[in-house]
């Protein structure tokens, strides 16, 4: 397998050896903590929520969540085995004490009741998804009445990723799409917008699309 592939392959599901160490401490350890940060911050969350993030890497979001909820309960599932071991390990006490729980698993077959989740988030993984409408179903199907769907997603990184060939072929990452089949699914108000992140060593606009449940 040649770098590039190793590069695709590795940025939808990470496993083990250099390439994804390198991804794992580049991207989803620093590259993608701002975007993390802020899904977590635009769910809204109130302390008795039931939270659920769809591919959660190594867990700094499953993190953030949990600092605010107290007797609800923060969710992820991932489908890469590496990071469910990796967020495993970061969030050793919060696993421990109940409050998130985590879990290998698709996200086209969630394993949660019908309206259970309060919110859901997720960063940079829609694109990754080889049957959107049927994940679109499953979000939709797990999420509250009156709740809503948080993605977060850096526009300009993802057009470089793909222009540079690092996505694996096939890989749809235009949002229009990916909105298109959250609107078939069932929701509703499905928009997105620019918003700027800033913090004491930059400035970067990134985006947000909002989809919720009625």
């Amino acid at each position: 397998m040649g770098l590039k592939n190793s590069v695709a392959q590795n940025l939808r599901k990470p496993s083990t050896g250099f390439v994804a160490r390198l991804i794992i401490k580049r991207v989803f350890k620093r590259k993608n903590v701002y975007l993390e940060l802020n899904a977590v911050r635009l769910c809204h969350l109130e302390p008795q929520h039931h939270v659920l993030e769809i591919g959660f890497g190594p867990g700094v979001g499953l993190k953030a969540a949990a600092e605010t909820i107290v007797g609800g309960k923060v969710y992820g599932i991932d489908y890469s085995p590496e990071m469910v071991k990796e967020a495993q390990r970061s969030l050793e006490s919060e696993i421990a004490s109940g409050k998130v729980q985590v879990e290998l698993g698709d996200a086209a077959s969630l394993p949660y009741p019908d309206a259970s989740m309060d919110r859901i988030y997720h960063c940079n993984c829609y694109y990754f998804w080889p049957e959107p409408a049927k994940v679109a179903g499953q979000l939709h199907r797990v999420l509250k009445p009156g709740g809503f769907m948080v993605t977060t997603l850096c526009l300009d990184s993802v057009r470089a990723t793909a222009e540079r060939g690092l996505f694996p072929d096939g890989t749809h990452w235009e949002p229009e799409p990916y909105m298109e089949a959250l609107r078939n699914a069932g929701f509703s108000d499905v928009t997105m917008e620019d918003l700027l992140h800033a913090d004491a060593e930059k400035k970067i606009t990134y985006q947000v699309i909002l989809a919720h449940r009625k």
